[in-house]
């Protein structure tokens, strides 16, 4: 199985797979778990997908669940997810399902490549990744150089590709403007079905027949839940971010020699 732990990613694969300006077929994911108030690590690795299998994503979240039910007691746990494109529809809905069942798990993902942006499919999925509380952004010159710090070679400057920035900014807008049509597109659904439901009442109302004037008459009870927009997910509160720990992070890290 492509799923190494505690062990640094290659050189050459990270610069190949994360290189945003470029095309790749697979899918690099470095990741760490930790209890929410510490530095050092308790998982951390890197994943590829199986072609024609699992994805990275979600052989990282298998893993992980099966940790908790081993080993992880209750607190508030981080996982942080570098991964070389943003996740895909079937992974976000996994994801999702992760999330639902783990209340004390903040989850962020920061992403080098978008997967297939211009998909309605892929565009849900990635609404639901925030409306499930998971922060998700495309990353940018720190982002690399954190992700190379703390996986690839702590003791080396990362050494970024020709046209980084600009295609990082590209991608960035593109997310951006995508999570904001697309929590437009829920609130017109949303307010679509709040009149069609306010018109169905009145006409049932309207149907009924009189009543004496001594009769008790109230209108139908309404849940308050079928006229309100349905709730979101707040994002759960995270501790200092994580590129003001890395020099303390790298240095507690026990990593093994080749």
């Amino acid at each position: 199985m492509p799923f190494f732990l505690k062990k640094l990613c290659p050189k050459e694969d990270f610069q190949e797979d994360f290189d945003n300006t470029k095309i790749r077929k697979t899918t690099l994911l470095l990741f760490s778990f930790k209890k929410e108030e510490k530095l050092i690590w308790e998982i951390w690795g890197h994943v590829y997908n199986e072609p024609g299998g699992k994805h990275a994503e979600v052989l990282v979240l298998d893993y992980i669940e099966d940790q908790i039910a081993e080993n992880i007691t209750k607190e508030n746990y981080e996982l942080n997810l570098f991964v070389s494109y943003t996740p895909c529809h079937a992974c976000s809905v996994r994801i999702k399902s992760f999330m639902e069942k783990n209340s004390g798990i903040c989850m962020e993902i920061k992403a080098s490549r978008p997967y297939y942006f211009d998909r309605e499919g892929e565009q849900k999925g990635l609404h639901l990744l925030k409306s499930s509380g998971v922060s998700i952004k495309m990353m940018n010159k720190s982002d690399y150089e954190e992700c190379f710090a703390l996986f690839v070679h702590p003791s080396e400057n990362f050494t970024p590709w020709s046209d980084l920035d600009e295609q990082s900014k590209k991608n960035a807008i593109y997310l951006d403007t995508l999570l904001k049509q697309e929590e437009e597109n829920d609130k017109m659904i949303d307010s679509d079905s709040i009149s069609a439901r306010t018109t169905q009442l009145g006409a049932q109302e309207n149907s009924k027949p009189d009543l004496p004037l001594d009769g008790h008459c109230q209108s139908p009870a309404m849940e308050r839940n079928q006229l309100s927009e349905p709730e979101t997910p707040q994002k759960l509160n995270r501790s200092p971010g994580t590129r003001a720990a890395v020099s303390g992070i790298k240095r507690k890290l026990d990593f093994p020699e080749d």
